[in-house]
């Protein structure tokens, strides 16, 4: 069986895993102030700084990487939606 994964789909694969880590962090502050339900909080930015943070970091690097290596066309669009997800976390970070 063979299975091709393009170039998109891991570029959309990686911002969609960023987007929605945000949107669960983001949620997961609804209940920090709740004793019931803290560990949501706790867990949500657990995932925040353990899981999304290094993939977004170094998925970002290594799809830049293997652009600027493999894609002959689009090469610079394809760069940037690479390290969009770096991009969106500097500007969330620092605005």
């Amino acid at each position: 069986m063979k299975i091709e994964i393009t170039q998109k789909q891991l570029i959309s694969a990686h911002i969609i895993l960023f987007v929605v880590s945000f949107v669960f962090l983001e949620y997961s502050k609804m209940f920090r102030m709740n004793q019931k339900l803290h560990w949501i909080y706790s867990w949500g930015h657990n995932w925040w700084i353990m899981f999304a943070l290094p993939t977004s970091f170094w998925g970002s690097l290594i799809l830049g990487g293997y652009t600027l290596w493999k894609v002959k066309k689009n090469k610079f669009l394809y760069l940037f939606l690479s390290f969009l997800p770096i991009l969106l976390f500097l500007i969330l970070f620092f605005f």
